[in-house]
C-alpha cells in the first residue's frame, strides 16, 4: 500500500514504543502521522519502573538500533549494565559478567527520564500530530495498542533507596514460578518485580518471598509505590498488511525474558516502510521478527520444564563463562538445532501459533 498526494495523513492506533517509531518514521519520509493516545500523556500507563533493552537477541547494539529506527540514543537516558547477580533457592549469589554491556537500563514511564516521554519529545520535534484523551477511529491504519490476551504477569514496588547501584535476577519456584524476578536499582530509584504465570495456583505471594529475601540478605524495602501489569504468548505470525498490527498488539515481544522494547520498534519499523512502499526491506525485518519470536517462544518452553536445581546449575555455569553474552546470543540464533526445537515445539502451549 502506497499512500501519496493529499492521503498522506496516517492514523495511529496507540502512543507506546511502537506507535512512536511508526510515526517518526513516516514524519522523517514526509508523511503526516496522527498518534491517538487514550491517555492524558504518552507513557501514562507505565510505572516508572526498569527495564532492559538487550544486546543478545539482535546482532545489531543499542546505538546502532536506536539510529535505524529514526531516534538519537544520546538523548535516551540509559544505563550499561555489565554484570549482575543470580540468586536461586539452592545455591549463594553468583557474580554474572561481561566487557560488553548485556542490557542498557531504561526507565518506563511518562517523567523527564523515562523511554516512553524521550521518544515522544523527538517525535514532537520532527512535527509528528498527537490526539490525546481520545478513542482511535475505526480506520487507523496502524495498530499499537498492546496486547488483549494475558498469559504473564508482573507485580513489583518502585522505591526510593541510598543503596549503591546494583542488578539482581531472581530464578526459582519460589519467587517467580515458570518466570523470574529482579531487582534493580539505579541513581537512588530502585524496581523489585516478579513475572510468573498461573497467578490463580500461587501457593504463596512471589513478591513478599522475593521482599523477604532480601530483607535476610540485607537489602530491605519498606516503602515504595505498588505497580502491575500483564503480557501475552501470542504469535499470530503473517505478511504485514493494513491494518498494520505492532507491538503487543501483533504479538511482536520477546517470549522468555520479556525483552520486547526492540521487538515493538522494529515492527513499528517495518509498518511505516510497508507503507512508504517499501516492501522488500519490511518483508525482511518481519522475517527476522518472526525467527526471533520462534525462537523465544522455544526458549519459554524449555525455560518451563527446568527444576530449580537445574536452574541453579545453568545459570553457574553462566558464570563460569568468559563471555556469557554468546552464550546468550546463540539461543536466539537461527541454526540447525533451533530450527529442529521449533519444528518439535511449535504446538506445545496454551496459547498456539495462528
Amino acid at each position: 500500500m502506497v499512500i501519496s498526494g493529499l492521503s498522506k495523513s496516517i492514523q495511529i492506533a496507540g502512543g507506546g514504543v511502537a506507535g512512536l517509531t511508526a510515526a517518526i518514521q513516516l514524519k522523517k519520509a514526509g508523511f503526516n502521522p496522527i498518534i491517538f493516545e487514550k491517555e492524558q500523556k504518552v507513557g501514562a500507563g507505565r510505572h516508572g519502573d526498569y527495564e532492559g533493552l538487550d544486546n543478545w537477541i539482535f546482532s545489531r547494539n543499542v546505538p546502532a538500533f536506536f539510529k535505524e529506527s529514526g531516534f538519537h540514543f544520546s538523548n535516551i537516558t540509559s544505563y550499561p549494565i555489565y554484570r549482575f547477580n543470580v540468586h536461586t533457592q539452592l545455591d549463594k549469589p553468583i557474580i554474572v559478567q561481561n566487557n560488553q554491556p548485556f542490557f542498557y537500563m531504561v526507565k518506563r514511564g511518562s517523567g523527564p527520564n523515562d523511554l516512553d516521554y524521550q521518544l515522544y519529545r523527538q517525535c514532537i520535534e520532527v512535527g509528528v500530530r498527537f490526539e490525546f484523551g481520545k478513542k482511535a477511529p475505526e480506520t487507523c491504519q496502524i495498530i499499537a495498542t498492546g496486547t488483549r490476551k494475558a498469559a504473564a504477569f508482573i507485580r513489583g514496588i518502585n522505591f526510593k533507596t541510598n543503596l549503591k547501584n546494583q542488578v539482581h535476577l531472581l530464578l526459582g519456584s519460589q519467587f517467580a514460578p515458570k518466570g523470574y524476578a529482579y531487582l534493580i536499582i539505579i541513581d537512588g530509584q530502585g524496581t523489585l518485580a516478579t513475572a510468573f504465570k498461573n497467578p490463580k495456583n500461587l501457593e504463596s505471594n512471589p513478591l513478599q518471598n522475593c521482599l523477604e529475601y532480601f530483607s535476610e540478605i540485607g537489602i530491605k524495602i519498606r516503602h515504595g509505590i505498588w505497580f502491575g501489569s500483564r503480557g501475552s504468548f501470542s504469535l499470530p505470525f503473517g505478511s504485514i498488511r493494513s491494518p498494520y498490527q505492532i507491538g503487543e498488539a501483533g504479538g511482536f515481544q520477546d517470549y522468555l525474558f520479556g525483552f520486547g522494547i526492540r521487538m515493538s520498534m522494529m515492527s513499528g519499523r517495518a509498518a511505516a516502510l510497508s507503507i512508504l512502499g517499501n516492501k522488500k526491506e519490511s518483508e525482511m525485518i518481519l522475517k527476522e521478527l518472526n525467527r526471533k519470536r520462534r525462537l523465544s517462544f522455544v526458549n519459554r518452553i524449555i525455560y518451563e520444564q527446568l527444576s530449580d536445581k537445574r536452574m541453579a546449575g545453568l545459570a553457574k555455569k553462566l558464570s563460569e563463562k568468559s563471555n556469557p553474552l554468546s552464550i546468550l546470543a546463540d539461543a536466539y540464533t537461527w541454526n540447525f538445532k533451533n530450527i529442529l526445537r521449533w519444528i518439535n515445539m511449535r504446538y506445545r502451549y496454551e496459547v498456539r501459533p495462528t
